[in-house]
């Protein structure tokens, strides 16, 4: 996986794989969100796959897909939800980290 801190609170990354899951908990990451739409590359996991795979490791999980500027300005509150209810680090992945990065930083203005 290819990883990026943005802060102690949040870490973004690419695309994940189910199989990176387990990982991503033993990291010390309590909630796992996904800011891609389900079905944007084929061979794309989807999100209730995944989903099912970070609950059964013990992970909270969020569902915030972003696909336009629009979407990324109508995330900024969930967004900021999710961070404040989250229990310790969060891992968030869209496919290459930028949807994520940009929720992050519409939080912090």
């Amino acid at each position: 996986m290819q990883t990026r801190k943005l802060d102690d609170t949040i870490t973004v990354s690419h695309q994940i794989a189910i199989e990176d899951v387990q990982a991503i908990r033993d990291q010390g990451f309590t909630l796992l969100m996904c800011n891609r739409p389900d079905g944007e590359d084929p061979g794309q996991p989807n999100w209730a796959d995944v989903q099912a795979a970070a609950e059964a490791v013990g992970l909270k999980t969020a569902f915030l897909p972003v696909s336009s500027r629009e979407d990324a300005i109508a995330m900024r509150e969930p967004f900021l939800v999710e961070m404040a209810a989250a229990d310790g680090p969060v891992f968030a992945y869209c496919r290459t980290g930028t949807r994520c990065e940009i929720l992050w930083t519409l939080s912090n203005s």
